[in-house]
């Protein structure tokens, strides 16, 4: 088959994958609506992102970005085409690429955002994290198209205006709100800087937040939660402890992730989850797309613990650990220990899974060290590890204990 150019549109078709189709030229010109042959399905103008050229060049398949202009893509499609022809010649091309302009035209920061977030899905993002990244910078582009339109203009007035709206506009959750306006000032930093902008406020001028100490579970704590829970929130907080497992691993783990021979378990991608459960056409990934470098290894109480409710659940290997009555992954594990915590009288919103994986993470640090936790918890630098690492609170028994001690000396 004889190689040739295609004359592809990319499509915002409302998926968020914006997917390349084949375009046709008729009379001259680019046929306008493009038709999705696979569903029949039109897309004009205002859906098209813009024109490509692909062909092969040098044994690899070359994408050449022709503007979203239907007129002028046309024209450069043409002269593709015919510098294509003359290559496989062996002549040189006629139409050489043009020289950058000296000064940069008009950018509008409406189209970038489109182009920065169909580049995301290019580069294999998930789609939930898109869509944590995407409606902060939404927020901030809309704000700004008051008045200007050129990304090239935005300026520190314009990240201080944002952050204000910020205040009045954001509703508040627990915790301390900088968390917030600071994350979101990052992703519309990281924004501007694809695009060569540089961000016009650094972080270091918005205030940080007020730091809290990392806090655990106390052995304590957990044998009180146990006392009361029934056997499913049980095995849930077994489950939770042993394994510092983040909420997304826990939900989607399935049996097959476990060796209960070698009693040890490690995170893998879920592919016959895609499309299903708001995850996009690769199903659910690890974060990082990562696996743990080496598989955690289980106390041999809880692996008896894992092998009982296998068994307790006539459960496939392909099954989920914690499904839902309807066999769905469960993403409100959550609700089930605070359930437990309730009947033991223990503050439901003290109720946290991050905190049994620092849980999980500081036992491991105490007894195998610092890197093997890191290791265990799927970090990849130590620093994130040891801002894990918890001093000993949540306690009830073992503070007093330690506390009647140190002041035993003391009389009345």
């Amino acid at each position: 088959m004889q190689a040739k150019v295609s004359l592809l549109a990319r499509v915002n078709d409302g998926t968020r994958r914006f997917p390349f189709i084949p375009a046709e030229i008729h009379r001259r010109a680019i046929l306008l609506p493009v038709e999705r042959q696979s569903d029949g399905r039109s897309f004009g103008l205002n859906d098209i992102i813009g024109f490509y050229a692909r062909y092969p060049e040098n044994g690899k398949r070359k994408v050449k970005p022709l503007g979203k202009d239907p007129v002028a893509a046309y024209t450069q499609f043409q002269q593709t085409e015919q510098d294509f022809a003359r290559a496989q010649k062996g002549l040189l091309p006629i139409n050489p690429e043009p020289e950058p302009p000296a000064q940069k035209a008009a950018r509008d920061i409406r189209s970038l955002l489109k182009k920065y977030e169909a580049d995301l899905v290019t580069r294999g993002i998930s789609s939930r994290t898109i869509a944590k990244y995407i409606p902060p910078i939404k927020d901030f582009v809309q704000l700004y198209t008051r008045s200007r339109t050129s990304i090239d203009d935005v300026g520190k007035d314009d990240m201080m205006a944002y952050v204000e709206w910020m205040r009045t506009h954001l509703k508040r959750k627990k915790g301390d709100p900088q968390h917030t306006y600071r994350n979101r000032v990052q992703y519309v930093n990281a924004f501007l800087a694809t695009f060569d902008v540089k961000p016009p406020m650094r972080m270091r001028e918005i205030k940080k937040p007020t730091k809290k100490r990392p806090w655990k579970y106390s052995d304590d704590v957990l044998n009180l939660l146990l006392s009361k829970a029934s056997r499913e929130e049980k095995d849930l907080i077994h489950f939770m402890v042993n394994t510092g497992f983040r909420d997304e691993e826990a939900s989607f783990a399935v049996w097959s992730d476990i060796d209960l021979k070698a009693g040890s378990i490690n995170v893998h991608p879920k592919p016959q989850f895609a499309n299903r459960y708001g995850l996009d056409d690769r199903g659910w990934r690890p974060k990082d797309s990562d696996y743990r470098a080496q598989d955690v290894v289980f106390d041999p109480k809880f692996v008896k613990i894992m092998a009982e409710r296998k068994k307790r659940m006539k459960a496939k290997d392909d099954g989920l650990i914690f499904p839902t009555p309807y066999g769905n992954p469960d993403i409100h594990l959550i609700k089930k220990i605070r359930r437990a915590a309730k009947k033991a009288g223990f503050p439901t919103e003290k109720i946290a899974l991050h905190a049994f994986r620092r849980t999980f993470g500081t036992k491991i640090a105490k007894v195998y060290g610092i890197e093997q936790a890191r290791i265990w918890l799927g970090h990849e630098d130590i620093a994130t590890t040891q801002r894990y690492i918890a001093c000993d609170e949540m306690t009830t028994k073992e503070a007093q204990k330690k506390s009647a001690k140190a002041f035993a000396g003391i009389g009345d």
